[in-house]
């Protein structure tokens, strides 16, 4: 099937196998998983009852399981709710009611999965871990493995700049590589190598690739939210993914928790004539120290929790385009201090054949 994407032959192909029972071992998903040669597929099992969890196991073109993926999860969501457990569409009346439900058992615990009939849009929430690696990783380390683009004029934009690698659950890290001031670089890339990256020893080991991106801008329209647009690429074991809904999961917390316009110099704000200006020579600091205690003890910065929405256009330059949506809840607690407290990850997608594996 197609994911990421309403149209066939677009968008990130995923093969899913329905498995009876025990049918098979691990290592037989993992020579099935290296047969199909896509990016991921995902081995879905059987509900052990109505409304049970059904266990769903993700391998990668190497036959290597991961804990989660984004396009697997929301490709089986399109098939489950398509095919497996099919809701009539009565029309316009579904806009808000025709929602389904479920939830995925993973390695990286319970995916609970929604359907809106009405939009046929699958959404996810996804199970996140989200930590922000010690090291990061250098142009230099980019160029080791993406050699040619060092003839790309542009690159001197972003000479001497490093990036963060950030993993969005254990196993399922990502360097994130910011293009927006040299577009011509993040168009030149080439299916390859991450660059090499140092994670943080309690995260390690980990499957590691590197979303390159720039940000190309706000779409803002009445009475909804507003939608960073951004435009993505992702590279790893010498391949080019068109639609990875983890990276853009990772990018978005990123984005969310560190603003790219906070990196920019704020300028100082004027300070009070009556409070920190006072002439220390004729009051004492003792005096100035009260009057700005008294001035803001009574000040809290209030709990509160903004939504940011992200816009993820991938697989443009495969001629697979994926369009991902991510939103992104972020918490500011009292003391200043943000956090992430939901992800939920989302996107379209189509099943286009179907077959049988003989003596599996």
């Amino acid at each position: 099937m197609s994911v990421f994407s309403a149209e066939k032959f677009q968008g990130n192909r995923l093969a899913i196998v329905s498995v009876r029972g025990n049918a098979l071992s691990q290592k037989r998903k993992s020579l099935i998983a290296r047969e199909f040669g896509y990016s991921e597929t995902v081995f879905l099992h059987d509900a052990p009852g109505p409304g049970r969890p059904r266990l769903c196991e993700i391998f990668t073109e190497t036959g290597e399981e991961v804990p989660f993926a984004g396009h697997p999860i929301i490709g089986t969501a399109h098939y489950i709710f398509t095919y497996l457990e099919k809701m009539a569409y009565r029309g316009p009346e579904d806009r808000e009611t025709g929602q389904q439900t479920a939830v995925l058992q993973t390695k990286a615990g319970r995916i609970p999965i929604f359907y809106n009939i009405y939009r046929q849009v699958a959404a996810c929430a996804v199970p996140f871990q989200f930590h922000v690696h010690s090291n990061q990783v250098s142009l230099e380390k980019v160029i080791t493995v993406q050699p040619h683009v060092q003839i790309v004029p542009t690159i001197e934009k972003v000479k001497g700049r490093s990036w963060p690698i950030v993993s969005i659950v254990k196993g399922m890290s990502f360097a994130l590589v910011d293009l927006t001031d040299a577009p011509e670089v993040l168009a030149a890339l080439q299916p390859g190598q991450a660059p090499e990256a140092e994670l943080d020893r309690e995260w390690s080991p980990s499957f590691v690739g590197c979303l390159f991106y720039k940000v190309v801008g706000l779409a803002e329209q009445d009475g909804e939210p507003t939608i960073h647009n951004i435009q993505a690429r992702m590279i790893s074991h010498g391949i080019e993914d068109p639609g990875t809904g983890s990276a853009c999961s990772a990018l978005s917390c990123y984005l969310a928790l560190n603003p790219r316009s906070s990196a920019e110099p704020k300028k100082s704000e004027p300070v009070s004539d009556d409070s920190a200006s006072a002439d220390p020579d004729s009051e004492p600091v003792e005096k100035v120290v009260e009057k700005v205690e008294a001035k803001t003890k009574d000040l809290k910065i209030e709990e509160k929790t903004e939504r940011m929405v992200f816009g993820i256009q991938q697989g443009i330059e495969m001629g697979r385009a994926c369009t991902i949506a991510v939103e992104v809840d972020v918490k500011t607690d009292s003391q200043g201090k943000t956090s992430i407290v939901n992800i939920i990850l989302s996107g379209r997608g189509t099943v286009f054949s179907s077959g049988q594996l003989l003596g599996a």
